[in-house]
């Protein structure tokens, strides 16, 4: 077989392996359901986050290892939080400690004002349950230190 053939052939193999190689990144990438993200930013400080628990279509999904990210914050301040677009279209609510602190919140963007005083707050931002349901569709736990 010539070197002309050889390569010829070859040439006409890459763009199929190419292909299927992307597909199957594409199949993989289709199995890990990433969820909607929130961020958090107060004065230079910023942390991003996807959800301890997530409704997706009816499958919760769960993040066993989840860790709340760690914003600080002096007193008196503003925590500036963007939500995604599919959580604000959904709706959501602010939880500080365990206790609702906001009503129905649909803006992609909410500030809130830092407390005076100094200490650690868990600060969660709950979506909206679905209808028919008494249980949030989201959750996404923070921890706020408050420190002058």
């Amino acid at each position: 077989m010539s070197v002309s053939r050889l390569l010829f052939r070859t040439r006409r193999r890459r763009p199929v392996v190419l292909c299927l190689l992307g597909a199957l990144v594409v199949v993989l990438t289709g199995c890990d359901r990433p969820t909607p993200l929130v961020t958090l930013q107060s004065g230079g400080n910023f942390v991003k986050a996807h959800a301890a628990q997530y409704d997706h279509d009816g499958a919760v999904i769960r993040d066993a290892g989840y860790q709340a990210p760690v914003l600080h914050a002096v007193p008196g301040s503003t925590v500036n939080i963007d939500v995604a677009k599919s959580i604000a279209d959904k709706g959501y609510f602010l939880a500080s400690n365990d206790t609702r602190i906001s009503e129905l919140i649909t803006e992609e963007h909410y500030r809130l004002t830092v407390p005076d005083g100094r200490g650690e707050v868990n600060l969660t931002i709950f979506q909206a349950p679905h209808a028919g349901s008494d249980q949030a569709s989201g959750s996404w736990p923070f921890r706020l230190v408050v420190q002058p």
